[in-house]
């Protein structure tokens, strides 16, 4: 397939272009620069677009089967949804039905009617993300002729080695035996691109955890 990748110099992003090089795809990683660029990145084609100048972001989709985005908005979470309005408007011009996004653990569903950013203890630091999250979510709701996914992480994701055994559950925080819900960003990866290539949720919430 081909993958117009959105945020491909992350974290969460350069491990998903890695997964799905070695998966044979063929990916073309967006950024807002190309200079001191990861080694990471070696075997993508970088274009270089600025996510909300509409015009540069639809040439760089062009001709994909998939718009996947692992946007990072640095100290704006309101950038979280201007980029999904923009990732919306640039599939529909480039005719890209398929789009699937990185994003917040916080909109995941954690029983009682409540989402995991409205328990008490969510962290005051990342409440901001959370929220800015489950605004783009919506913003994908409002986007019938869009085949999205929200793929949100588990509550924890970091550096660790890859396991290759994860649970991939719709709407719901997964957690394990202890009450912890986490991943590594390698395996995150893994079933990211397992969903970019089945196509297994659309227009839903997935998420991933061990």
């Amino acid at each position: 397939m081909k993958i117009a990748l959105i945020g491909a110099t992350g974290n969460i992003g350069s491990a998903i272009s890695q997964e799905a090089l070695r998966r044979k795809h063929t990916v073309t990683g967006i950024t807002r620069r190309t200079t001191g660029l990861s080694p990471t990145l070696a075997g993508i084609d970088v274009h270089t677009a600025d996510v909300l100048d509409h015009a540069a972001l639809t040439a760089a989709v062009q001709g994909h089967d998939v718009l996947a985005s692992a946007f990072g908005s640095g100290a704006d979470a309101m950038l979280i949804v201007d980029a999904t309005r923009a990732i919306v408007a640039a599939a529909r011009a480039a005719g890209i039905k398929r789009v699937i996004v990185v994003g917040g653990a916080g909109s995941l569903e954690i029983g009682g009617g409540k989402q995991l950013v409205d328990s008490p203890d969510f962290p005051a630091a990342y409440k901001s993300y959370a929220l800015a999250h489950r605004d783009a979510l919506a913003v994908l709701r409002d986007a019938p002729d869009i085949d999205w996914t929200f793929f949100a992480p588990a509550a924890e994701i970091g550096p660790s080695d890859k396991v290759g055994k994860f649970r991939v559950g719709a709407r719901k925080l997964i957690t394990d035996a202890a009450g912890r819900s986490a991943i590594s960003y390698a395996d995150y990866a893994d079933a990211f691109v397992s969903e970019i290539e089945a196509g297994s949720h659309p227009k839903e919430i997935v998420t991933v955890a061990y």
